[in-house]
């Protein structure tokens, strides 16, 4: 009887555990840095082409590689980094599982040239699919010089997987300033289609991470430094003026190694609990340096994924280290409150017509705000182990507002928006979620007794149902569908701005924006590339025109790139989303009775207003039958 078990060509393996190693450019990128810096390189120069899918080539002036080294460092599990399993507890290189070069190989066309300072001549090797078609001595300088071609040329199925260039280019990007931030002794450059992008000499860490974050002022940052018997922390959190609506400048490093941590990121965010809305993210590099023989590196192949064995004090320690840097950076307003004593006094006071207590108008004038520093706060000492503490329970957020949302709900009645509502009440439009169909009436009609209910829900007798609308998703449903029909005719209304103005984005999304500039053109944005890191800003939509700019466009930027990963959603798609949902805080909507009247009535007017794109339901119906039975059961039971 023959044998059906059989072992896989290497070739074929390797293939194979690519699919885990290098899903994407980035993480041949990843492995490339990782290897110069265990080979002692003092300078690393990374030029990407396509995104990496035409070119990726590292060159450092590392310790180089014999004959024979150049050509076992292709072969799958071969390794300079460990001799034996308990090597793996005292790790000091990041690579060391000996699969990375061979993954490569496999679904890859590599040149590669090497020489060690000892050594007259270089050691030429070229690969394709893992089989070495020459390898012959060259002139090189000292170091290694590693070109990925055509990545997943024979897998043309993974090829086809790949996103667009601009995002392959962003995941890059984000590799390459993760090492440059863990190395900061190293000097680092960054070439993408011939164009300089990154340059960072050897510098101090505080300024390296400055500069790979594009920060220009370091009262933006606050250091961070504790030494414990567990845990070394050090690092650098952003002030809580820098939160984000996302989550891109969040990174922990552990004994100079990039990690993803949920669990540590909670605690920094537990730290800025009051201080920031709940909606946003601060931004943190934070170093930790723990003992070897305490963690676990060997989980995934990718090595961003860490076991911590005092996981839980870690936690502590990293929670209570950002609230002492927090803790010497307390923003207290300088403002007066009047007559009134207390806080409580203010808030519970009842506003006016106007909005204000007592006719005085409130205003929120940043300038009027004052920091002051209390370099005595230690949570680690005896007096401190409670933590920071505020000096009221109120959230000053929520108290001020929001100054970028000042007079933005009084666009609403000037949104090109508006200009769709005739469309939008047509008659004979069907309502698929309840059954019920408008029959020439208007769906002004099926709306009665609208009232909100909190700031959250909006509850209306449609149909002789009772529906109870949750406003956010409401609104977001609608901005969506309105933005999804302007990038489908190609048509966006923009409001101009008085003065031109410029706006400096990390490189990083320079590619992206560059991408999708005519689909922001049918937005209503009027952007052009002013060259460099820089564009100008012409106009924005009409709903979009108060606040800040560069917050706005970064972060719809983020916004997008996010949801194109994660919900695999299209391009045209992807940015309504992002729109809608910056247009939902920037616009003000729904605050009188008549918005909430035209909310409802465009929600209905949709094909599909019960759920948003992603299955979340938007309301929920009570019915007449429904009371009733209820009623009736209650009264059965007593």
């Amino acid at each position: 009887m023959t044998s059906v078990i059989k072992l896989l060509p290497d070739a074929v393996a390797n293939q194979i555990a690519a699919g885990e190693v290098v899903q994407r450019p980035a993480n041949a990128v990843k492995e490339l840095l990782e290897n110069s810096l265990d080979a002692g390189a003092t300078k690393i120069t990374l030029l990407v082409k396509d995104g990496g899918s035409t070119l990726m080539q590292v060159i450092d002036n590392g310790k180089g590689m014999s004959e024979m080294d150049a050509r076992l460092c292709w072969e799958r599990h071969a390794t300079s980094k460990i001799r034996k399993a308990e090597d793996l507890f005292k790790l000091d290189t990041y690579g060391f599982r000996g699969e990375a070069m061979a993954s490569i190989a496999a679904v890859s066309q590599v040149e590669m040239k090497t020489r060690r300072v000892d050594d007259e001549v270089a050691q030429f090797i070229r690969i394709e699919g893992s089989e070495v078609l020459e390898q012959r001595v060259d002139a090189a300088p000292q170091g290694t010089n590693i070109a990925i071609k055509n990545l997943f040329y024979n897998l043309p199925a993974r090829r086809n997987f790949l996103k667009s260039i601009a995002v392959e280019t962003k995941h890059i990007v984000e590799e390459f300033l993760r090492q440059a931030m863990a190395n900061p002794t190293v000097e680092f450059v960054y070439h993408n289609n011939g164009s300089l992008v990154y340059h960072f000499k050897s510098q101090p860490l505080k300024d390296r991470v400055l500069e790979a974050m594009g920060k220009k002022l370091n009262t933006e940052i606050l250091e961070v430094k504790e030494n414990t018997d567990i845990v070394e922390i050090t690092g650098f959190v952003g002030a809580p003026g820098s939160a984000k609506r996302t989550r891109g400048e969040q990174f922990f490093f552990m004994n100079g190694r990039f990690i993803r941590s949920n669990y540590f990121q909670h605690a920094v965010n537990a730290a800025y609990e009051g201080l920031i809305p709940s909606d946003e993210f601060p931004l943190f590099a934070l170093y930790l340096k723990v003992d070897p023989s305490k963690v676990d590196v060997n989980v995934h192949p990718t090595k961003t994924e860490v076991k911590f064995e005092d996981e839980k004090h870690i936690y502590n320690l990293v929670k209570a280290a950002v609230r002492k840097a927090l803790g010497n950076f307390v923003v207290q307003p300088s403002i007066s409150l009047g007559d009134f004593t207390h806080m409580g006094d203010f808030i519970n006071q009842p506003l006016s017509p106007q909005g204000s207590p007592n006719n005085q108008p409130w205003k929120t004038d940043p300038s009027s705000f004052t920091e002051k520093r209390n370099p005595n706060y230690n949570p680690f000492g005896e007096q401190g182990g409670g933590g920071y503490q505020r000096s009221s329970n109120q959230d000053w957020q929520k108290v001020l507002g929001s100054v970028e949302q000042t007079g933005m709900h009084t666009l609403q009645r000037n949104s090109a928006f508006n200009t769709q509502s005739s469309d939008l009440s047509r008659p004979n439009n069907e309502y698929s979620d309840s059954g019920l169909k408008n029959t020439g009436a208007e769906p002004n009609a099926l709306v009665q007794g609208l009232f909100a209910l909190s700031d959250a829900y909006v509850v209306v007798n449609r149909g002789g149902a009772l529906t109870i609308i949750d406003k956010k998703l409401a609104q977001q449903h609608v901005f969506y569908h309105d933005y999804l029909k302007q990038l489908q005719a190609h048509a966006g209304q923009s409001q101009h701005l008085l003065f031109p103005r410029t706006v400096e984005l990390p490189p990083a999304q320079i590619p992206v924006v560059l991408e999708l500039l005519q689909e922001l053109q049918w937005l209503g944005f009027d952007i052009n590339h002013f060259g460099g890191n820089t564009l100008i800003v012409n106009g924005l939509p009409a709903l979009l025109t108060q606040g800040d700019e560069q917050k706005l466009i970064e972060n719809l930027i983020e916004d997008y790139q996010n949801t194109q990963g994660d919900l695999k959603l299209g391009k045209y798609e992807s940015m309504a989303l992002s729109m809608a949902r910056h247009a939902v805080i920037r616009s003000g909507m729904g605050k009188t009775q008549e918005e909430l009247q035209q909310l409802v009535v465009r929600l209905f007017a949709l094909s599909n207003p019960s759920h948003t794109f992603d299955g979340k339901p938007i309301f929920i119906e009570l019915s007449a039958a429904f009371i009733y039975d209820t009623f009736q059961n209650k009264k059965q039971r007593t």
